[in-house]
């Protein structure tokens, strides 16, 4: 790789070079006939330079391809990070120890294997009735090297697989269509059977859904939106904030008011199988778990060799999956003493982070009320996640979902919802 780095670097103070090399494969349906049967490889390579000015330091990429044009990449390159200054801070010194971290299996399913999975996934479609309009699978392996002027390197590879699969029952105006979009390591843990059940029930119910009634009531949502919303409590743990006055909180301070089940979460980056784990950040500080909420209350922040430097405090290295402990209750324990509204998934949840507000309409779900489940949709689910926290109760039963590893429901006592 030394062999990227043109001459014109030697006038940086420090760098750091990470490369990418991308191998996938992608296998597209319609209407259970292959259409679509390609392959890619991708190579990319960044430089991000640090250059040093006045006692103050800037920072910037280049991306070489190893042709002629690279030595004018570096000097844009130097030229922007002299002119975004910063107060100084430096990469590590010392040499590392980096963990290494399963993410994924010795050897890549071929071609056969994809057609197989997808087999058998059609064949439950079809038992159950309804069939796939839409099936498009990504299956890739990706190998990233780091190197950088602190004479620290390291390399690790990694699988990904993405599924598109939209799922359709009934006919004419009576037509239902529910889209499943899931992400995984390994092929086999890309749709477990349940999932897909669930999905399943759901497109054969919403023929019948109706909207939800209007007021506060219990509100049982699902590990994939659970993922979402804890993103403003990632950001509340993030001293990049903290330094730039985005968030007021400090270590030590309650960011939950725990009156409900405990609140607890890390940060993993060590997981095997999961999508947010790496053994180093992009300065080379090597990955470790860090807890950053015991019961509500902020024990660490994450942060960089940048804003740990701000904050006087040591680097933390990547941040990994959001890993909230789980409840006692069972799941079947949180749907009762209704009327109480489980989500299965909302069309759109982009919450506030800074203020933790959020505001959602609801793809599907179910009114739990006087014995019966009636399916739902449409209307709107409000609240605030920081609010909601304090007063919920986590399953005991737990789910994987990229960024994210806890409780697979989480019944929040009291949310606005707004429907008929």
């Amino acid at each position: 790789m030394s062999a990227l780095l043109p001459g014109e670097l030697a006038v940086a103070s420090e760098w750091v070079l990470t490369s990418s090399e991308s191998r996938e494969r992608q296998l597209y349906w319609r209407l259970g006939a292959l259409h679509a049967d390609r392959e890619s490889k991708t190579v990319q390579h960044e430089l991000v330079i640090y250059r040093d000015v006045d006692g103050q330091r800037g920072s910037a990429s280049a991306y070489l391809t190893g042709d002629t044009g690279d030595g004018e990449r570096v000097r844009t390159a130097l030229t922007g990070a002299g002119l975004a200054l910063n107060p100084a801070y430096r990469l590590p010194e010392a040499p590392a120890n980096y963990p290494d971290i399963t993410l994924g299996l010795a050897d890549l399913p071929a071609r056969l294997d994809l057609e197989a999975w997808q087999a058998r996934t059609m064949a439950q479609i079809v038992r159950a009735g309804a069939k796939a309009s839409h099936v498009e699978l990504f299956a890739g392996r990706h190998t990233t090297r780091i190197e950088a002027s602190n004479g620290r390197s390291h390399e690790w590879s990694g699988d990904q697989f993405l599924l598109d699969l939209i799922v359709a029952a009934g006919e004419g105006d009576q037509a239902t269509e529910f889209r499943l979009m899931r992400e995984a390591r390994i092929l086999e843990g890309l749709l477990p059977e349940d999932v897909l059940e669930r999905a399943l029930q759901a497109v054969r119910d919403s023929a019948r859904a109706i909207l939800p009634p209007t007021g506060r009531m219990p509100v049982v949502l699902p590990a994939s939106e659970l993922a979402t919303l804890l993103l403003a409590v990632d950001m509340h743990t993030n001293g990049q904030y903290v330094v730039t006055g985005a968030s007021q909180k400090k270590v030590g301070d309650a960011l939950i008011e725990v009156r409900g089940d405990a609140i607890s979460i890390a940060s993993d980056p060590l997981r095997s199988f999961a999508f947010a784990s790496a053994p180093t950040d992009r300065s080379t500080v090597p990955a470790r778990r860090l807890e950053l909420l015991d019961r509500g209350v902020i024990r660490n922040m994450h942060v960089d060799v940048q804003f740990g430097a701000y904050l006087g405090t040591e680097p933390t290295g990547p941040v990994g999956t959001l890993v909230l402990e789980p409840g006692t209750s069972e799941v079947a324990d949180l749907l009762a003493d209704g009327p109480v509204l489980e989500v299965l998934a909302f069309s759109a949840l982009m919450p506030d982070l800074v203020s933790g507000s959020f505001a959602a309409e609801i793809k599907m779900g179910y009114l739990y009320r006087g014995g019966e489940r009636i399916p739902v949709t449409q209307g709107s689910v409000t609240g605030n996640i920081f609010e909601a926290l304090a007063n919920c109760r986590l399953s005991r039963e737990t789910e994987e979902e990229k960024g994210y590893f806890g409780p697979a429901k989480v019944r929040f006592e009291e949310l606005q919802v707004a429907g008929s």
